[in-house]
């Protein structure tokens, strides 16, 4: 799934703005698009994802150049990803102890 991942990434973000940066945590940089470009490039990585049998939990943040705070910008989306996970094992269909 990682690899899958991380191709996925390079085909939308491109190789030089897409990073991994922990176990099972990957980062890609848009700083030359709209959210909503973001927003649409991360649908279609989901579905081409799901497609081959995988989830996965995607946190979107965002700020201008001129106030750019790495560490709060990370901290934001690795918030909204976390917010994404749960509401995925929220629905019954994926709770993890319902198996």
């Amino acid at each position: 799934m990682l690899i899958a991942l991380a191709n996925e990434l390079v085909r939308y973000f491109g190789h030089e703005l897409s990073f991994r940066f922990g176990g099972d945590e990957f980062l890609a940089v848009a700083s030359d698009e709209s959210l909503p470009e973001v927003e649409k490039k991360c649908d279609q990585l989901l579905e081409n994802l799901q497609k081959q049998g995988f989830h996965v939990s995607l946190g979107i943040s965002q700020q201008r150049v001129d106030q750019l705070e790495l560490k709060q910008l990370l901290f934001e989306a690795d918030k909204a990803m976390r917010q994404a996970k749960e509401a995925y094992y929220q629905d019954t269909e994926h709770d993890r102890q319902a198996r």
